[in-house]
């Protein structure tokens, strides 16, 4: 084996893990660059939701999805999973399937349907 540089860390395997040199570094001096989050995301503190009827919490939902998820949702389209609709108290199928229909029905929002795969949901212009 060749020699070390002076200062560098060997590890032995008699060590104990006090020994054991430990460096912290920062996500910006590794180059990954932070994004930035919204703090109160559908201008609504999140403790109101529950005052709200259904098909509005699901647009506050959309807006939510919209703002935070932007670079991730290809044209748009949000995928309603259930970490998205519990955060806005839709938990229940039926519900959040009428508030479904009654925001596109008012021409809120489009959907896609798929057989076998969460439905994909688009906010029409003219909210945010």
């Amino acid at each position: 084996m060749g020699r070390t540089p002076p200062g560098a860390f060997v590890y032995r395997a008699d060590m104990s893990a006090d020994e054991i040199p430990v460096e912290r570094v920062s996500q910006s001096a590794m180059g990954i660059v932070g994004a930035t989050r919204p703090a109160e995301y559908a201008k609504v503190p999140s403790a109101m939701y529950h005052l709200f009827q259904p098909a509005d919490r699901l647009l506050l939902c959309l807006i939510f999805a919209r703002d935070v998820f932007r670079e991730d949702a290809p044209g748009g389209w949000t995928k309603l999973g259930s970490g998205l609709t519990g955060r806005f108290g839709l938990t229940d199928r039926d519900v959040r399937r009428r508030a479904v229909n009654a925001l596109e029905r008012d021409g809120e929002i489009e959907v896609r349907r798929r057989k076998g795969a969460t439905t994909l949901l688009r906010l029409r212009g003219g909210h945010g």
